[in-house]
């Protein structure tokens, strides 16, 4: 065709060329008109792909132009699936789905995460286990949680225990029996009084402690009656500063033989007849008698940490509870300078308090009760050294 238009006269050119041009022009309004050759598809009923409908949606200021100048024989005819239009009803149609299923604005309501109806926002990141402890937390039933949360010194229960309350006179003449065994092991040589001699101190504090509480116990001790020459004794011992060698080695092995054959009810003629007047911190300094206090702590959190140990060694449990509860009780009385501070009465009769519900868990093997009685004690001799570590 090209060939033809170019093939003649000028004048023969110009007029074949004007009809070529128009034969062209024909041919490109048909082949626009033939149905699949446009943008548009006759519609197959189906619903518009979502990307469509998010471009045909994000593109509304354009489409309502269009849809303004529609005719009623424009509404009437088959629209493309993507098509924006408006029947003669005043419908707004996107192909054919009414159009106002859609959001006037998709992507502003898709950001929007505003809670509906109270509920929480969830966090995409958090993984399946954490979504189910969630929505258990906030569950109606569960009591709130609070951030930060650090156990508080527990109250104490009211109405101090007597000494018989505190410590029995088996679990109280079993201690006195432990440290006159340590004190024989140790003192027989200068080698070992020396290396045992910064335990020395703390064992003769506990001794007078103890002889002081057998003085008031209601139960039958069979060296009650010379409980004060034993009190006595231990006062002595830890009359002066220890020193290694022979010297004080010697001076501390007479004065555990004079207590043995005391507590043998073997008294030794010689010694001297006790003070009246003295009280637990005139024998017993306060910051040995803590030692055994921690000590005992220690030992049943080292010893009795797990449920299976704690029930095999529920006299140990029992036993260290007592002495807990008893040596504390004991700073509390007259003497030590705190008896009158309410608050340091407080801190220790909640340890006392403490040890009393740890001996009784010892006894029925209640592992949940001592475990968090045990907890306690730490809670409230942590806040009582921080209050008073400048004392």
């Amino acid at each position: 065709m090209k060939r033809f238009c170019q093939s003649g006269s000028s004048a023969t050119r110009q007029r074949v060329g004007n009809h070529c041009w128009r034969i062209a022009v024909a041919f490109t309004v048909t082949t626009i008109s033939i149905p699949g050759c446009g943008r548009s598809e006759t519609s197959t009923g189906q619903p518009a792909d979502t990307a469509d409908v998010a471009s045909a949606s994000s593109n509304s200021g354009v489409s309502d132009a269009v849809e303004s100048q529609a005719s009623p024989k424009q509404a009437s005819r088959k629209r493309g699936r993507d098509e924006v239009w408006v029947d003669e009803n005043g419908q707004k149609w996107f192909g054919n789905v009414p159009y106002d299923v859609f959001f006037d604005q998709p992507l502003s309501i898709a950001a929007n995460q505003t809670p509906v109806g109270g509920g929480a926002l969830v966090n995409p990141e958090m993984d399946a286990t954490e979504n189910i402890a969630s929505s258990m937390t906030n569950s109606s039933n569960a009591p709130p949680v609070k951030e930060n949360q650090t156990e508080a010194p527990v109250e104490v229960s009211g109405g101090a225990a007597g000494w018989g309350d505190l410590i029995s006179a088996t679990d109280l003449d079993d201690e006195v029996k432990t440290v006159r065994n340590f004190l024989n092991e140790n003192l027989q040589s200068v080698g070992n009084f020396n290396s045992s001699m910064l335990m020395i101190p703390p064992k003769a504090a506990t001794i007078g402690v103890l002889a002081g509480v057998a003085m008031q116990h209601p139960d039958a001790i069979t060296w009650k009656d010379d409980a004060n020459y034993v009190r006595d004794i231990a006062k002595q011992m830890n009359a002066s500063t220890l020193q290694r060698g022979a010297k004080d080695q010697r001076r501390i092995l007479a004065l555990y033989e004079a207590m043995s054959d005391t507590l043998n009810r073997s008294r030794p003629a010689d010694l001297a007849e006790p003070p009246e007047g003295d009280t637990f911190a005139d024998v017993s300094e306060m910051r040995l008698v803590m030692m055994r206090m921690e000590e005992a702590e220690k030992r049943m959190r080292t010893e009795a940490g797990s449920e299976s140990s704690f029930g095999t060694n529920k006299d140990m449990v029992r036993h260290e509870a007592s002495i807990l509860a008893t040596m504390t009780r004991a700073i509390t009385q007259s003497g030590y300078g705190y008896e009158d501070d309410p608050e340091f009465v407080k801190f220790a009769e909640a340890i006392v308090d403490a040890s009393i519900a740890i001996r009784e868990a010892s006894e029925s093997g209640d592992f949940a009760t001592y475990e968090l009685s045990l907890s306690r004690i730490s809670t409230n001799c942590q806040a009582c050294h921080s209050q008073y570590k400048n004392d």
